[in-house]
């Protein structure tokens, strides 16, 4: 199933490179990216969707929604390191 992401990312990469204003295309490919696991580089091309249809009001919520997605990863993170970081510091105690 990746592979599949994988080719359809590569055939919404091609057609930017051909029409870069082909807002279609980075929808698409933002898609890919959350399907994949990369919100952060979805958020990118949300933006760019946006940028190219302001008044687009379905891709403003998938970019609003995938911007509190990356938040809540970072914040996931930052709390995983802080609990590490005590487990290390209890260990040495």
């Amino acid at each position: 199933k990746l592979e599949e992401y994988g080719f359809a990312l590569d055939d919404a990469s091609k057609a930017i490179e051909v029409d870069p204003k082909y807002a279609k295309a980075y929808y698409r490919r933002a898609t890919c990216y959350l399907q994949i696991a990369k919100p952060q580089l979805a958020v990118a091309d949300f933006k760019k969707v946006v940028a190219l249809e302001p008044k687009n009001d379905v891709v403003k919520s998938q970019l609003t929604a995938t911007q509190r997605l990356v938040r809540k990863i970072e914040f996931e993170k930052a709390i995983e390191m802080e609990e590490e970081k005590n487990a290390v510091e209890r260990c040495s105690e």
